[in-house]
Formats: C-alpha cells, sequence, structure tokens
C-alpha cells in the first residue's frame, strides 16, 4: 500500500510543477526528482523519523541559493512522513476487510470477530478432537476432515457442550442442542458454516490454497441473527 502513497505523491510533485514546464530544461526535472528521491533516506531513532536526506538536500539547496527544488524536497519530505507513520495496511488486508464486511452484511448485530491464520494453534486442536471423536466410533463414515466437523466441534466446545462422537454430532447433536446448521460454499477454495442457536448464532469461514488442499479456519463471526431467511431452530 506504501508504493501507492509514493507514487501519488510523486505524480503530484510533477504536476506542480506543470506550470513551469516551458521554463524548465531537462536538467532541471532531473534535479527536481533527485530532492524527491533524496528525502526517502532517513533514520528510525527508536520509532522517530530523522529526516536525513530532506536536511541535507535543504543545506545543499540554501548553499546554491536554488530555491527552485524547495518543492521537491517539500513533497518528499511529506512522502516519506505519511507513510512511515501511516498505517502498514497492505492489498491483501484490504481485501481481506473487504471480504469481511461482505460477510457481515447478512447480520443483524456483531458480537465478535475472531481471526486466525493457516498456522493458529486451531486448526490443529480441532483437528486432533475429530480425530478422538472417530476413535470412539471408528465405523463412522462422517469424514474428519470435513469443515463441517470442525466447526460443530468449535461451537460445542466453546458453549461447553460434552462431544459423544462424529455420528452424534452431525445427526444427533442439532437435534438434542436445539440449532440449525448450513453449509453455503461460494466458491471451491471457500466454505461457509453456519450454526444458529435462539439467541445466537456463528458463521466459521474456511478457506484453502487450493481444490486438493485443505480447508484451514480462517475467521469466526458472532451474531445475533441474520437479517434475512432466519431458519426454524429444531
Amino acid at each position: 500500500m506504501s508504493w501507492i502513497l509514493w507514487i501519488c505523491f510523486f505524480v503530484s510533485l510533477l504536476l506542480s510543477y506543470v506550470d513551469q514546464r516551458k521554463t524548465l530544461k531537462l536538467k532541471d526535472w532531473m534535479i527536481i526528482i533527485g530532492a524527491f528521491l533524496l528525502c526517502e533516506f532517513y533514520v528510525n531513532l527508536f520509532g522517530l523519523l530523522i529526516p536525513v536526506g530532506f536536511i541535507i538536500g535543504l543545506i545543499v539547496m540554501n548553499k546554491k541559493k536554488t530555491f527552485l527544488y524547495s518543492k521537491a524536497l517539500l513533497f518528499g519530505l511529506i512522502s516519506v512522513c505519511v507513510i512511515f507513520y501511516g498505517p502498514k495496511i497492505s492489498l491483501n488486508e484490504i481485501h481481506e476487510l473487504t471480504k469481511a464486511n461482505k460477510y457481515t452484511e447478512q447480520f443483524n448485530k456483531i458480537k465478535s470477530v475472531s481471526q486466525f491464520s493457516v498456522e493458529s494453534d486451531i486448526n490443529d486442536v480441532l483437528s486432533t478432537s475429530a480425530n478422538h471423536l472417530k476413535d470412539k466410533n471408528p465405523n463412522s463414515e462422517i469424514p474428519v476432515d470435513d469443515p463441517h466437523v470442525a466447526f460443530s466441534i468449535w461451537v460445542l466446545q466453546h458453549r461447553n457442550v460434552a462431544l459423544k462422537d462424529l455420528d452424534w454430532l452431525w445427526y444427533k447433536a442439532p437435534l438434542e442442542l436445539h440449532y440449525y446448521w448450513q453449509i453455503n460454499r461460494p466458491d471451491p477454495l471457500v466454505t461457509l458454516e453456519y450454526v444458529v442457536f435462539n439467541e445466537v448464532g456463528y458463521m466459521g469461514v474456511f478457506e484453502r490454497e487450493n481444490t486438493t488442499s485443505p480447508y484451514y479456519l480462517r475467521k469466526i463471526f458472532e451474531f445475533d441473527r441474520l437479517k434475512t431467511n432466519n431458519p426454524q431452530i429444531p
């Protein structure tokens, strides 16, 4: 994201000299660009920016009395300060925020949001729990790597419910505990798991790198209810 800001400042600098373009020579343009780039040199002193390049440029400009390039130094100083002190947001983070906003549009009120990386312990913990339930009933045909299994385990453990086995988790738990569950797969790499009780609902976002890789729990939304199409709780 910082490089986009840098380009914006650089283009703005060039545009600010448009009214002088007829009098400026190639050498002048090169010095203007050089003065701007010089400001990129700075020292990070325990989180405090020391604009070394700007100071050097200012000293040289004062000695040579070439104030034509002061604007370039000013743009360079502002650019480096904004990028240094501004929030470090990547394009990927913006993309993730956009997706999160898209998910939250379906809820009436968000109670909490949790985010996890692929390396988060939660995925290993859920996988271990699923295998433990499989050991209780080895004849079960429920796949332990199914996102619905993982998310159901998380929800019920979150609500301090003792788990029996995979078949109970898949078939009987919704009826005994009175909740509704649903799976939505907007694309081959994303699975949305819903578990909705009368008083609260949960949605888990599972993602995978490609169609052959396993799913990982990346986000959990806790909400009060859906805006539309609220399910009938069994």
